[in-house]
């Protein structure tokens, strides 16, 4: 280990300590990174003078991918991984450690940086991308929160792996289109048990990774399962990925229901606070998710046609966003697009979103 000024950093060095913000205590880079450039010129903005390296780490050099690369790139390796546990595979976690360790960083560097990638779920592909969004909200609250570099590597391991037990759960449970009888619905819960014990068994995956698969689905109020845990008795690490879960899961097309509007799952996930879910962890939650990312495509009431304009409202300004319309489902076209503040015009809203990726 050397510390080196950050002027003689170059990418493919691996640092050995985490990085803090000095001003404010902030986890900059966990330890363990591998420099790229934009971690660099970041490092350099914020004015920090040193950091650490590993001498005996080989220098890797990283291709400087865009967000969209790194996204389809854990979207297929979810699915790799997944389909070889379904066919009786070993889960092979090496991959996906790449995975989320590219995720958190890139968080920690920009909590924006997958906004226009999260909720652009097909029903074909639902569970792979599902588990990548959890990460990523999931990681983003942990940064909101202050988590240590440790906890934030644990979250994202057990975020991204928190539905590896539907592996065992037949798909004919999975994708029934129709309800689930009660027999049906109790083989269903199984998969969090079945989650842990895949996770438990796994070299390299802390016992805490395991809890949070096994957790996910325990309630504040005590009602949930497996085992009706309540309050401070699920790991704060479950708590977190348990809101990200259903938030995620009421904005996707399944094949036994149509998706939620964003607004409307983070009205839900307020609603159910201190009844479902951690109220402290809910109100971070929602106030350090985008609801609306800037650019989504959306159809108002009206029949008005636009795109949001503002990338970082969160919290309540983020349900009702402002709006930039270009034109309308009919009527005369518009020449001059205009900003409609859905704030300020309580009769106006959202009623669906155009999938333009």
């Amino acid at each position: 280990m050397r510390k080196i000024p950050v002027a003689e950093l170059r990418p493919g060095m691996t640092l050995a300590k985490d990085v803090y913000n000095h001003e404010d205590g902030r986890l900059l880079l966990l330890k363990g990174f591998s420099m790229q450039k934009r971690y660099i010129e970041k490092l350099n903005s914020l004015g920090i003078m040193y950091v650490y390296i590993d001498e005996e780490a080989p220098l890797i050099i990283i291709e400087d991918r865009n967000e969209e690369e790194v996204y389809n790139e854990a979207f297929s390796t979810m699915k790799d991984v997944l389909t070889t546990v379904t066919e009786g595979g070993t889960l092979h976690i090496a991959p996906v450690k790449d995975t989320v360790d590219e995720i958190v960083g890139r968080v920690i560097n920009n909590e924006l940086v997958f906004n226009q990638l999260t909720g652009m779920k097909d029903i074909d592909n639902y569970t792979f991308h599902h588990c990548v969004d959890v990460c990523v909200f999931s990681v983003i609250t942990g940064k909101s929160i202050g988590l240590s570099a440790e906890d934030m590597t644990e979250l994202g391991m057990g975020s991204i792996l928190h539905d590896i037990g539907k592996c065992k759960v037949p798909l004919s449970i999975l994708n029934k289109p129709g309800k689930l009888t009660d027999e049906e619905f109790m083989t269903m819960k199984l998969h969090s048990i079945f989650g842990y014990e895949i996770i438990q068994s796994t070299d390299g995956l802390s016992k805490r990774i395991a809890n949070i698969a096994c957790q996910h689905h325990e309630k504040w109020n005590g009602s949930g399962y497996p085992s009706g845990l309540r309050g401070n008795q699920i790991d704060v690490l479950a708590r977190i990925v348990a809101i990200a879960d259903v938030y995620d899961a009421l904005t996707a097309d399944r094949c036994y229901k149509k998706k939620a509007l964003p607004h409307e799952a983070a009205e839900f996930v307020v609603a159910n606070s201190a009844v479902m879910f951690d109220p402290d962890i809910t109100k971070i939650f929602v106030n350090n998710i985008t609801i609306y990312p800037e650019g989504t495509m959306v159809i108002l009431n009206t029949g008005e046609i636009g795109s949001v304009t503002v990338s970082d409202h969160h919290g309540a300004m983020g349900l009702r966003p402002k709006i930039r319309v270009i034109s309308r489902k009919e009527g005369p076209p518009i020449f001059e697009p205009y900003i409609v503040d859905l704030a300020a015009n309580e009769d106006l809203f959202i009623v669906d979103i155009i999938n333009n990726i």
